[in-house]
């Protein structure tokens, strides 16, 4: 009997969390967030180095050095050169802060380098208590 509470516990609380996410999806936009598109060479060491190793598969990261927040998203590895991310849009809400991009490319005719890229994209904000949302 204790084993089956524990389990319906366990249950309870995974299901409460599915819940809290999908809350916070729905949560209206409050608004827009000042940011910059990050170069490689001008983001933090250990967020680059953390990047470094995931950056052959998709990744979603935050970091938080005190003064600013970074945000990055990363597609995985492709075959070619000319694939290009947007942020669509970067917006915070009561609890949340949402994060959204694209990625496009190479377009019909574009010239390419037929070797494998790892595009990926990283913002730079103000500090924030808010939970980051990748959409």
């Amino acid at each position: 009997m204790k084993k089956k509470i524990c389990a319906l516990l366990v249950v309870g609380c995974l299901l409460g969390m599915l819940q809290g996410c999908s809350a916070y999806e729905k949560e209206k936009k409050i608004s827009d967030v000042e940011y910059t598109v990050m170069c490689p060479e001008d983001v933090p060491q250990e967020l680059a180095d953390e990047i470094k190793n995931l950056k052959d598969k998709e990744f979603q990261l935050s970091y938080e050095d005190g003064e600013y927040l970074y945000v990055a998203k990363g597609y995985g590895k492709r075959n070619s050169s000319g694939f290009n991310i947007s942020v669509k849009e970067m917006y915070v809400t009561e609890h949340t802060l949402v994060f959204d991009t694209e990625i496009t490319g190479p377009k019909e005719g574009q010239d390419v380098i037929e070797k494998a890229t790892t595009p990926y994209v990283v913002v730079k904000m103000e500090a924030m208590d808010k939970q980051v949302v990748f959409k």
